[in-house]
């Protein structure tokens, strides 16, 4: 059998914008995190709360950051 395997393309912009959507997800986790900490609430946020919002924010900053990436990419290749 002769299969043949299409070589995929990866995009130049994709690690830029993966990297700033780390970034950004990092930096608003920090300002979530600390300002949860702040908070002068009787019972604070468990732990696994904490670590699960984290998550999320990584996963929607870098999963936006991957739209505005093929957003970025249609624009330019309709020029």
């Amino acid at each position: 059998m002769n299969v043949q395997q299409k070589e995929k393309t990866v995009s130049k912009l994709r690690r830029p914008f993966v990297a700033a959507g780390a970034i950004v997800g990092a930096v608003a986790s920090g300002f979530y995190l600390y300002h949860s900490a702040a908070r002068a609430t009787v019972v604070a946020d468990p732990i696994w709360t904490r670590f699960v919002n984290v998550a999320l924010i990584m996963f929607v900053s870098i999963y936006l950051a991957n739209l505005l990436r093929r957003g970025v990419e249609r624009f330019i290749r309709k020029d």
